[in-house]
Protein backbone atom coordinates (compact mmCIF):
# COMPACT_ATOMS: atom_id res chain seq x y z
CA UNK A 1 0.00 0.00 0.00
CA UNK A 2 1.35 3.56 -0.74
CA UNK A 3 2.26 5.94 1.95
CA UNK A 4 1.37 9.53 0.73
CA UNK A 5 3.96 12.54 1.55
CA UNK A 6 4.39 16.32 0.73
CA UNK A 7 8.11 16.77 -0.98
CA UNK A 8 9.62 20.17 -0.65
CA UNK A 9 12.41 20.88 -2.72
CA UNK A 10 14.49 23.90 -1.48
CA UNK A 11 16.64 26.08 -3.59
CA UNK A 12 19.68 27.93 -2.65
CA UNK A 13 18.17 31.19 -3.26
CA UNK A 14 16.05 30.54 -0.33
CA UNK A 15 12.38 29.07 -2.82
CA UNK A 16 10.71 26.24 -1.59
CA UNK A 17 8.31 24.47 -3.97
CA UNK A 18 6.24 22.10 -2.50
CA UNK A 19 4.56 18.66 -4.39
CA UNK A 20 1.73 17.98 -2.45
CA UNK A 21 0.25 14.33 -2.03
CA UNK A 22 2.99 12.43 -3.64
CA UNK A 23 1.83 8.61 -3.18
CA UNK A 24 5.06 6.38 -3.18
CA UNK A 25 6.02 2.53 -2.52
CA UNK A 26 9.81 3.47 -2.31
CA UNK A 27 11.53 4.13 0.53
CA UNK A 28 11.54 7.21 2.38
CA UNK A 29 14.95 8.47 1.15
CA UNK A 30 13.95 7.76 -2.52
CA UNK A 31 10.21 9.20 -2.22
CA UNK A 32 11.63 12.82 -4.34
CA UNK A 33 11.89 10.47 -7.16
CA UNK A 34 8.29 9.88 -7.23
CA UNK A 35 7.50 13.70 -7.11
CA UNK A 36 9.43 14.05 -10.39
CA UNK A 37 7.98 13.52 -13.86
CA UNK A 38 11.53 13.20 -15.24
CA UNK A 39 14.79 13.15 -13.69
CA UNK A 40 18.14 14.10 -16.00
CA UNK A 41 21.74 14.32 -14.47
CA UNK A 42 21.56 18.21 -14.45
CA UNK A 43 17.72 19.12 -14.06
CA UNK A 44 15.04 17.85 -12.11
CA UNK A 45 11.49 18.15 -13.82
CA UNK A 46 8.02 18.56 -11.17
CA UNK A 47 4.19 18.64 -12.68
CA UNK A 48 3.23 21.41 -10.00
CA UNK A 49 -0.63 21.50 -10.82
CA UNK A 50 -2.23 20.38 -13.89
CA UNK A 51 -1.03 22.78 -16.05
CA UNK A 52 2.75 24.08 -14.56
CA UNK A 53 5.96 22.28 -15.23
CA UNK A 54 8.55 23.26 -13.16
CA UNK A 55 12.33 22.31 -14.52
CA UNK A 56 14.82 22.72 -11.51
CA UNK A 57 18.51 22.55 -11.92
CA UNK A 58 20.04 19.67 -9.20
CA UNK A 59 23.16 21.93 -8.20
CA UNK A 60 20.64 24.62 -6.77
CA UNK A 61 18.78 22.48 -4.82
CA UNK A 62 20.31 22.49 -1.52
CA UNK A 63 17.73 20.44 0.71
CA UNK A 64 14.28 18.12 -0.21
CA UNK A 65 12.22 17.29 2.72
CA UNK A 66 9.42 14.67 2.73
CA UNK A 67 6.53 14.76 5.76
CA UNK A 68 4.33 11.39 5.63
CA UNK A 69 0.51 11.88 5.40
CA UNK A 70 -2.33 10.06 6.37
CA UNK A 71 -3.85 7.97 3.85
CA UNK A 72 -7.30 8.78 2.81
CA UNK A 73 -8.43 5.94 4.52
CA UNK A 74 -6.55 6.66 7.63
CA UNK A 75 -8.26 10.16 7.10
CA UNK A 76 -11.90 9.31 6.65
CA UNK A 77 -11.40 7.08 9.86
CA UNK A 78 -10.61 9.87 11.95
CA UNK A 79 -13.63 12.19 10.39
CA UNK A 80 -15.68 9.62 11.37
CA UNK A 81 -14.11 9.62 15.13
CA UNK A 82 -14.45 12.71 14.92
CA UNK A 83 -18.46 13.26 14.56
CA UNK A 84 -19.17 10.47 16.59
CA UNK A 85 -16.85 11.75 19.50
CA UNK A 86 -19.23 14.81 18.85
CA UNK A 87 -22.33 13.59 19.35
CA UNK A 88 -21.42 11.73 21.95
CA UNK A 89 -20.60 14.89 23.76
CA UNK A 90 -23.68 16.84 22.21
CA UNK A 91 -25.55 13.43 23.84
CA UNK A 92 -23.53 13.73 27.03
CA UNK A 93 -24.72 17.37 27.97
CA UNK A 94 -28.32 16.94 26.55
CA UNK A 95 -28.47 18.20 23.24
Amino acid sequence: MANYYDVTFNTIDGKAFIKRNVASDLPATKVWQDACEKIEADNLYIMMNDKTLVNLVRHHIVRIDMTELDTPLEKRARRQDQFFNTVNSLANIGL
